[in-house]
């Protein structure tokens, strides 16, 4: 049995990179995967760092050449994918991991959408080349290594399920859904039939959405990673399972938190339907991680995470107990970076190109606060034990991006989940990428939450009196989402499965 877990959400800028591994007894590394690898933002800064932790993770798990063990690719997008081999283009020199370790090995590759899809992704020698045959030439066994799935996949259908994708006695990665019906595809038409050139909204539709599970002690913790799923994507999940998540640890924003295509808009400043709404928030339920992480870069023209996605699905995390805390914040509040689109009062809020606001659950900012209004400093992130050194001053905070770290050490009933995060710059040297056991590793970091420990709590410095810091979800409003399907019996139970709503069979 493995000694312990852990899932790193990685800063790669306007992307999006998750890692998941796996330890024995001797703190070595005994499986990794990686889902998804690309930036379209800030590559220059957080690419390096991200793609050298990535190097020395894979050399730790396999000397002297490296090895991952199962690359889970959402969809086709650059800020996805770019990052696995780069480009030799004197625009874009940036070498990416497959080109770092050029002898490295892959177990396999499972992606979302149409293998063509990912031809020009990659280039060798000057010539265009298709990103997913690259992966190929690093499996043991290519036609079956490397995989994607027929319209509407999942590992919950009760009849045509496709059952875990990887995984050992103790983990295992299982998928929600695959390229999700768009248009009025038939469920299980082959890849190979699906559109060829498909629009932004489809690619995005056919993410996979896929769960990390660890089991200890009869529970199975899990992670939610859906890449840009859409829409699309929640009304066919909707239909194939129903309830609240159970024991979700975390969960990706889906699309970095964008409010046009999470909600199906024709533009990110449409109003949402009640019916959208409820679509989506029925997705959020059923997800219900009890921490929600945007992987989005702040600097970005994107609108993401847009304040009004992430305000919906920190509704269904856990506020009865705090992940971490701003001390400066109090009441239990999270200060939350965030592309705002409510409308404010610029005469009120606007500070050099700055806004900040204040929800019944959340303290929400651009730049990250607003010195005119809150007091100062306010902090984006889990916060420095020294607030007077840097990157923090007395007018205001800004750290460029933030890796978010979970270790999960499993114990006699369920695990004890140990939460920090790691600026971006200081990723390379930080402890863990060192050869720790999991006892080593909770004692090394002075601001943490674990969860199964009595809380310490940090000092508390005093600010004014906040309103009450937790609101009620809104009752689910099911919109336009059909009836679920029971669960297939070997894929751990995400939600309720809905059999007595005569799921589809």
């Amino acid at each position: 049995m493995s000694s312990h877990f852990r899932l790193y959400s990685l800063d790669v800028g306007q992307g999006m990179s998750t890692l998941f591994a796996v330890y024995d007894t001797a703190g070595n590394i005994t499986a990794l995967a990686l889902f998804d690898l690309g930036s379209l933002g800030k590559r220059d800064v957080a690419g390096p760092s991200t793609l050298e932790f990535l190097k020395k993770m894979a050399l730790l798990r396999e000397s002297p050449n490296g090895r991952i063990d199962a690359v889970f690719i959402s969809h086709k997008d650059g800020d996805h994918i770019n990052l696995f081999f780069g480009s030799e283009s004197g625009k874009d020199p940036l070498e990416g991991l497959l080109r770092l370790l050029p002898d490295m090995t892959i177990g396999v590759c499972r992606y979302g959408g149409r293998y063509s899809w990912y031809a020009g992704t990659a280039t060798v020698d000057k010539k265009s080349q298709n990103l997913l045959t690259l992966i190929k030439a690093r499996t043991a066994d290519p036609d079956n290594d490397v995989k994607g799935f027929p319209v509407g996949a999942s590992s919950v259908l009760v009849e045509g399920g496709v059952g875990p994708l990887w995984g050992g006695a103790d983990y295992v990665v299982f998928l929600v859904a695959a390229n999700a019906p768009y248009n009025g595809e038939a469920i299980g038409t082959a890849e190979d039939k699906i559109s060829d050139k498909p629009n932004g909204d489809q690619a995005n539709s056919k993410s996979l959405v896929l769960v990390v599970g660890v089991e200890a002690g009869g529970t199975m913790y899990k992670a939610i990673i859906g890449g840009d799923a859409t829409f699309p994507t929640f009304q066919y999940i909707n239909y194939l399972v129903e309830g609240t998540g159970k024991d979700v640890y975390m969960t990706l924003l889906p699309h970095h938190g964008s409010r046009k295509t999470t909600f199906g808009l024709p533009s990110k400043s449409k109003p949402i339907s009640d019916e959208a709404r409820g679509v989506v928030e029925t997705y959020a339920r059923l997800m219900s991680g009890k921490t929600v992480v945007a992987s989005a870069d702040t600097g970005s023209n994107y609108g993401h995470p847009s304040m009004e996605t992430s305000q919906l699905f920190l509704q269904y995390a856990d506020t009865s107990k705090t992940w971490w805390t701003d001390p400066l914040v109090g009441n239990g509040r999270h200060f939350t970076t965030a592309y705002i689109d409510y409308a404010l009062n610029p005469g009120t809020y606007n500070y050099t190109g700055m806004k900040t606001v204040l929800t019944t659950q959340n303290l929400y900012s651009t730049r990250y606060y607003d010195g005119a209004v809150l007091s100062s400093p306010m902090v984006a992130y889990a916060p420095f034990v020294a607030f007077d050194t840097l990157p923090y001053n007395s007018n205001f905070a800004f750290a460029p991006g933030m890796n978010w770290i979970y270790t999960l050490l499993p114990q006699a009933m369920g695990f004890l989940i140990d939460f920090r995060g790691v600026s971006s710059n200081r990723l390379p040297k930080d402890q863990s990428l060192e050869v720790l056991s999991a006892d080593r590793l909770l004692e090394s970091f002075s601001f943490v939450h674990r969860e199964g420990l009595p809380e310490v709590e940090p000092p508390v410095q005093a600010v004014a009196p906040l309103p009450s810091p937790r609101v009620q979800p809104r009752p689910v409003i099911p919109g336009k989402a059909r009836a679920p399907a029971q669960a297939q019996r070997l894929a751990p139970r995400l939600g309720t499965p809905g059999a007595s709503r005569g799921g589809r069979r």
